[in-house]
């Protein structure tokens, strides 16, 4: 079965605020489609959201260095008004995106209903020490995302996550299932440091008998952006299910 654990990492790993500019842009695809194994799933991006990841060298670069070891990135959605802006070269603000993911090891194996209710269940159970600021798993976390950003920048940068705190669990039917959690992400790099409270909708999705990994970032201001990320997240789940 596949460890809750890698796919928590995975969420976590980006909640980073990347400020890549803009590079030669290429065709935006509605929906993209994607092997896995014998099965192919497709993606639609969510509505007025463009994937940045396939149009732009400098976003797929950045995303698929802070990934989570174990998962491979496949898509990164912003607005399409985000994409215009990288387009002629100026910096858009990541306030609002998402991401799409796979774990290396589950990408050519069947996931059963079975499988994933009893994932579900575990998670259930483990969501509180899994999201824990002194478990192994955010450590690795922060230690990873840090020198993953070290790298790409050429300069130390050092990340803390704070303590998640976990909003709950917001869709619940049948191949989804998806929580939120609340992180005031600090990035340190030189003498520069940014706090930035960030939500985050993590969300398993079962297609095609595959498991995939769904992200749904916001950056938090007020109570209205908890809701606001919730019915977005349930309406793209709910086109990516019709879409397979």
């Amino acid at each position: 079965m596949i460890k809750i654990i890698s796919f928590t990492l995975g969420a976590m790993s980006l909640l980073f605020l990347a400020t890549a500019s803009g590079a030669a842009q290429e065709s935006k695809p509605v929906a993209a489609t994607f092997q896995f194994g014998n099965q192919v799933v497709t993606i639609p991006a969510p509505e007025g959201f463009e994937d940045a990841a396939a149009q732009f060298e400098k976003i797929r670069n950045h995303f698929t260095a802070t990934e989570s070891p174990g998962n491979t990135m496949l898509a990164v959605h912003l607005p399409s008004s985000e994409c215009r802006k990288l387009g002629r070269g100026e910096v858009a603000p990541f306030t609002f995106y998402t991401k799409v993911t796979v774990a290396k090891t589950a990408r050519e194996s069947d996931f059963s209903a079975a499988q994933f209710a009893s994932l579900v269940a575990d998670l259930q159970k483990t969501a509180a020490t899994l999201l824990d600021a002194n478990s192994a798993s955010i450590k690795q976390s922060e230690a990873h995302l840090g020198k993953s950003l070290s790298e790409l920048n050429k300069e130390k940068v050092q990340v803390d996550f704070g303590q998640p705190v976990h909003l709950g669990v917001f869709d619940n039917r049948p191949n989804a299932y998806s929580f939120m959690v609340l992180v005031n992400l600090k990035v340190q790099s030189g003498n520069d440091e940014v706090v930035t409270a960030m939500l985050g909708g993590l969300s398993f999705i079962r297609v095609r008998q595959r498991l995939v990994f769904v992200y749904t970032y916001r950056r938090y201001e007020s109570k209205a952006d908890v809701e606001t990320l919730r019915e977005f997240t349930k309406q793209w789940i709910g086109q990516i299910l019709a879409a397979n």
